[in-house]
């Protein structure tokens, strides 16, 4: 229900694939659940989690590769996950993210140990050696595909081989990480005889304490765990039963409640909006630019003015956020990653009078927009998406709907140097702290100041 309001799939998914655990559990009971720990835990890497580290991987995969080029002698221009060389132009795009690398090798990883090693202290140094290596072979990977492609004038790794070298690059990666796993011994383990013997003086105590280590095993093989009465098990499927048929239509009664509101006229009378720049000016060609959100309740997109800077306000209200319509979506980015009109330059969050914003510094030298980005629910502004969706549940499960906003800043950076970023920021912080009282209030469902 909680995956289900928060529009987090991935908690939907989870819950399903731990019906298995929990029915072993209420059927059989915990001892011979704790018996199968592994194989049930290794179930959960059914549920396809990650997403949120493709911009880090992303980002640490182009540091790693300019690095590698400057280290080797060749000459390198870098803007966001976009550089060149001499021989051409190269991007760090999501599936350079070396992601799949790092998920397969994390479950192989986490299997391999558990069957190559016996104490937890080998079998997690093995698991985050499976975490590192291929994190670190996908920046060697791209730095290859890099140098392949420049000393072959791009006749190679440029197209699909650039896909087939990247296969055959992991597989091998992974051999040698199994190779030096079944080569990697830990001390064998020490017989229960011989500790007892150390443990007493010659030998009589440890003696007396393995027989009777060896006297309860043999009791508790005589004496096994009864098996669940018969109500108990009724009882956990009627209630698993109906928790099953109720999740989704409570889910779906406790969003259909919420009350949509508008929003479009409450915005533009908070900021001042002023009538649009005509398309031929530079101010227009500045600002041909919009955030990627898709399905709002209602957009509102409006031009306002911080004295003479100019800066654009687009909002996106939803409500009665079901599956797919959710302003929270794998879909929805302020802006691409690896854009190449208008790449990321830099991205950080700043505080401001109303809470937390995200901060990306967009687009190319002479063309840049700096873009504050954050999030209203129930009457809270965050920066963090996670916290969002926190948010939205809790919202709905107190009765008071899912009413939400995603409010995006733009303006242009005149200039290159400080002082024209100092003016951007001061001029997103005026028009902020007009827009975020009145985005405030209609995330609570309100329509006029009380």
């Amino acid at each position: 229900v909680v995956g289900r309001l928060a529009g987090v799939a991935s908690v939907e998914q989870f819950g399903a694939v731990a019906v298995i655990p929990a029915a072993m559990a209420a059927l059989t009971g915990l001892p011979i659940v704790a018996a199968l720990a592994f194989p049930l835990a290794f179930l959960f890497f059914a549920v396809p989690v990650g997403d949120f580290l493709t911009p880090i991987l992303m980002d640490y995969t182009a540091d790693a590769t300019v690095l590698a080029l400057q280290w080797t002698g060749i000459p390198v221009y870098r803007e966001g996950l976009h550089f060149m060389v001499p021989t051409g132009r190269w991007s760090v795009v999501e599936a350079c993210s070396g992601l799949r690398y790092l998920i397969a090798s994390v479950a192989l990883g986490v299997l391999f140990a558990y069957l190559q090693f016996r104490t937890l202290k080998y079998r997690l140094a093995f698991i985050a050696l499976s975490m590192v290596v291929p994190i670190v072979a996908n920046w060697v990977r791209a730095y290859m595909i890099v140098m392949i492609g420049h000393l072959s004038s791009n006749k190679l790794a440029a197209g699909a081989d650039h896909l087939i070298y990247g296969w055959v690059f992991f597989g091998i990666v992974m051999a040698l990480l199994f190779w030096f796993g079944a080569r990697w011994r830990e001390p064998a383990p020490v017989a229960a005889a011989d500790r007892g013997a150390r443990a007493g003086a010659g030998g009589r105590a440890g003696a007396a304490a393995l027989a009777e280590n060896e006297r309860a095993a043999g009791s508790a093989e005589q004496d096994p765990h009864p098996h669940p009465k018969l109500g108990r098990i009724v009882t956990a499927a009627v209630a698993a039963l109906v928790l099953a048929l109720a999740a989704r239509p409570l889910a779906g009664a406790l969003l259909d409640a919420t009350e949509p509101v508008a929003v479009g006229d409450t915005l533009r009378q908070a900021i001042g909006a002023q009538p649009a720049a005509a398309p031929d000016t530079p101010e227009a060609s500045l600002f041909r630019w919009t955030p990627g959100y898709a399905d709002a309740t209602e957009s509102v997109h409006a031009l306002a003015r911080a004295g003479e800077h100019p800066v654009e306000a687009h909002v996106y209200y939803y409500a009665r956020q079901h599956e797919g319509k959710e302003m929270i979506h794998a879909q929805h980015t302020v802006q691409k990653l690896a854009d190449p009109q208008w790449p990321v330059r830099s991205h950080t969050t700043r505080d401001t009078g109303w809470g937390k914003a995200e901060e990306l510094r967009i687009g190319h030298p002479g063309r840049e927009l700096l873009v504050w980005h954050w999030y209203q629910i129930g009457g809270r502004a965050t920066a963090s998406a996670y916290e969002a969706k926190g948010l939205t549940a809790l919202s709905l499960l107190g009765g008071q709907g899912d009413h939400s906003l995603a409010a995006v800043l733009a303006t242009p950076i005149e200039g290159t140097g400080a002082e024209g970023l100092s003016q951007a920021r001061q001029a997103l912080q005026a028009i902020g702290d007009k827009l975020a009282p009145a985005a405030a209030r209609l995330s609570r469902g309100e329509t006029a100041a009380r």
